[in-house]
């Protein structure tokens, strides 16, 4: 990218990055469960950016290259560390892996309610750790930072058809691995097509 001037190319890496500061922080949440090393792990992703803005080509990429130096300074935080990324449950809704079942059953009391949320909410995180790493980035990417396909594939550096093949394995598995949780739990109701296949089992 070509730059008349130091102070345009401030202005520009502050306007692009505050686009991407909330979807930013959401993912950062996610992986690190803790405000304080969200915080810390998304300082990092912009001081990271800003030492190679001259790298960005073209400004319209630019949620998809920020995304690709947080998954970086992240990878590197786990090597220090020597750990397997780990998602942690928030205070949000649960993916939309599982947006295809039913709504939750009328529930008379609002804190069981709120425990069955929760309880989901944990269980679809636990199913997310199982999948293998690109798969999981890619799914977190999609839900918690709401990138396109094509801003997948830039962010993690492999062709539009691998993301979008990896996004419908990690989906159709992620529905294998809690259909029955959720039923077991009143979280969706077992209908009649799911009774009949399991009768044939």
């Amino acid at each position: 990218m070509s730059w008349s001037s130091s102070n345009e190319q401030a202005r520009d890496y502050v306007e692009l990055i505050e686009r991407c500061l909330d979807p930013l922080h959401r993912t950062a949440l996610r992986l690190t469960g803790n405000p304080t090393d969200a915080e810390d792990l998304v300082q990092e992703t912009c001081i990271r950016a800003w030492r190679a803005w001259a790298q960005l080509r073209e400004p319209a990429g630019a949620r998809a290259w920020f995304f690709q130096v947080l998954r970086s300074a992240w990878l590197d935080q786990l090597r220090k560390t020597a750990r397997r990324p780990h998602l942690v449950a928030m205070a949000e809704a649960a993916p939309e892996a599982m947006a295809e079942h039913a709504p939750l059953p009328n529930v008379a009391d609002a804190a069981e309610r709120r425990m069955l949320e929760q309880a989901f909410d944990e269980e679809v995180l636990a199913a997310m750790n199982e999948l293998p790493e690109e798969e999981r980035l890619a799914l977190m990417f999609q839900v918690f930072g709401g990138l396109s396909y094509r801003e997948i594939s830039d962010a993690l550096g492999c062709p539009l058809g691998t993301v979008m093949s990896r996004l419908h394995r990690s989906k159709a598995w992620l529905r294998a691995a809690l259909v029955e949780y959720a039923i077991r739990q009143g979280i969706i109701a077992r209908t009649p097509a799911r009774e009949e296949g399991e009768s044939h089992a």
